[in-house]
């Protein structure tokens, strides 16, 4: 869609002699002091520094003003204390002393923290767990013996799950659900555990009765296993390998050949190389056999076609519908042609072997000044010509002069309001054009003047002026590229409207 500019550009001075101007239904402002007091009036304020809502704050005599609160993005050095900092988050701060949350901070902090209680390094991050799950033990426990403390030994004799182990500075130390012993330090002590499983005779029983699950009593144990697939450690791949050797059921090509046993015994059998070959040959002889037996009883292979090829039409007798060519039938048959054809001024025969054209009173070799001039169509003069221009009222809706410009008119009926298209143009003939454009509705009518021209990449540039109505705005004018064509583009306001256009195109 090319663009369409409507500015109506005057390139001197422009003089309103007129005390009111509107742009859109609003007034013109100018310079006069009523319309600059107008405006101080309309958005208020003072010199002074007076912070008062929804008014302009002027500087006062010090070059002081109020603002009130400003929301800005500020670029260089900004001085003045900042009351609040509730639009403002840790993204807008640089970091100081106290340095921003991190994951990787965090978990530094607590490692550093156990440190310094006197945990060791590989258990720093836990303040809870099983014992399963830490490293550096100094000691080994069993389901009874002694846990060390920081203060005090604790015996774990006769201790049942549930039970709860009390040490001074050490913390509490339970026996969970899972057979586990499950260590809670006090704050500030200092205890060491390894990674032995404190589990109870049960809680290896079932680990070990999971582990072997449903096995066979042949196949339950890691040794019994190896012994199956033969000790052998690739077995699962020497398995794939020989299974990938193997032929499909579904199809597949053998890089062998495949013998079998004899001769096929049904349909769906396969058969051999010899037992095709001699079959093929056993049809084959049987074939020649029957052919040799019927040859006698025919003539010898393309005996007719040559009899046939040896002959001419003058050892043909000739038939009733494909007869012989002669001279006699071809010119009877084309006279025949020519005498029932559909003809106008033109008189053709063919009578005894004579084909005879002729024109009706001369036409065919004759023009106009051979005929005599009828009282309907009469021959053209220059004065003829001119007296039927005088006798009436030219109606042009398009007068060429030379090919620099291009007079132009036309008009359409719009029974309803909306765009029309009052007029259109060759854009590749013409590239400029004036229009007066003229519309009229009930009792009123409007005019306007209209200049555009476009550029070499078909952008419009339009404006229409001098506006002049009977009634209020009747149309507005713009225009458009359709296909090869610039349109003249007359929006009307009001139904039923008709719309005149008169213009001149220039190249």
């Amino acid at each position: 869609m090319a663009t369409v500019n409507k500015d109506f550009k005057i390139k001197s001075g422009l003089i309103v002699e007129g005390t009111t101007a509107t742009v859109n239904g609003f007034d013109v402002l100018t310079k006069k002091t009523a319309d600059q007091n107008y405006i101080i009036d309309l958005i208020g304020g003072t010199a002074t520094s007076a912070n008062t809502a929804n008014t302009v704050v002027k500087r006062d005599a010090n070059g002081d003003f109020a603002a009130g609160d400003i929301t800005a993005d500020l670029i260089g050095n900004v001085t003045g204390t900042v009351s609040s900092l509730s639009n403002h988050d840790t993204a807008d701060l640089a970091e100081g002393t106290n340095l921003y949350f991190t994951n990787q901070r965090a978990l530094d902090a607590t490692a550093a923290a156990y440190e310094a209680a006197g945990s060791s390094s590989a258990a720093a991050g836990a303040v809870a767990g099983d014992l399963t799950d830490h490293e550096n033990a100094t000691e080994a426990h069993g389901a009874t013996g002694a846990v060390v403390g920081t203060t005090n030994t604790q015996t774990l004799t006769n201790k049942t799950i549930g039970d709860t182990l009390n040490f001074t500075g050490a913390g509490a130390m339970t026996i969970n659900s899972d057979s586990h012993i499950v260590l809670t330090p006090a704050a500030g002590s200092s205890v060491k555990w390894g990674a032995d499983i404190l589990a109870t005779q049960a809680y290896a029983d079932q680990k070990v009765a999971d582990l072997v699950d449903s096995a066979p009593e042949l196949l339950d144990t890691l040794n019994e296993l190896a012994a199956a697939i033969g000790d052998n450690p690739n077995y699962a791949a020497d398995l794939a390998t020989s299974v990938g050797t193997k032929v499909s059921k579904a199809g597949d090509t053998m890089t062998g050949a495949l013998t079998l046993s004899g001769a096929p015994t049904s349909a769906n059998h396969a058969a051999t190389k010899d037992y095709v070959d001699t079959a093929a040959s056993t049809a084959q002889g049987n074939a020649e056999d029957y052919a040799d037996g019927l040859a006698g009883n025919y003539e010898p292979a393309g005996a007719i076609t040559t009899a046939i090829n040896a002959l001419d039409t003058d050892d043909i007798e000739e038939g009733a519908t494909n007869q012989y060519f002669t001279d006699a039938r071809a010119k009877a048959s084309a006279g025949d042609l020519l005498a029932g054809a559909t003809k106008e001024n033109v008189q053709i025969s063919y009578i005894g072997g004579v084909l005879s054209i002729s024109a009706e009173n001369g036409v065919a070799d004759s023009d106009t000044d051979d005929l005599v001039e009828g009282t309907t169509n009469k021959y053209f003069t220059d004065a003829r010509a001119v007296d039927a221009l005088e006798a009436v009222v030219p109606n042009f809706t398009a007068v060429e002069l030379n090919s620099v410009a291009k007079q132009v008119a036309a008009t359409l009926s719009a029974p309803t309001a909306g765009i029309q298209v009052a007029h259109a143009f060759a854009k590749a003939d013409y590239r400029s054009a004036e229009y007066l454009v003229k519309v009229a509705y009930g009792t009123h009518t409007e005019i306007s003047k209209v200049l555009l021209t476009l550029d070499s990449s078909d952008n419009i540039a339009i404006t229409e002026y001098g506006i002049v109505g009977t009634n209020g705005s009747a149309s507005s004018v713009s225009a458009g590229i359709s296909g090869s064509n610039v349109q003249l583009q007359v929006t009307t306001v009001n139904n039923n409207s008709t719309v005149t256009v008169v213009g001149t195109l220039v190249a």
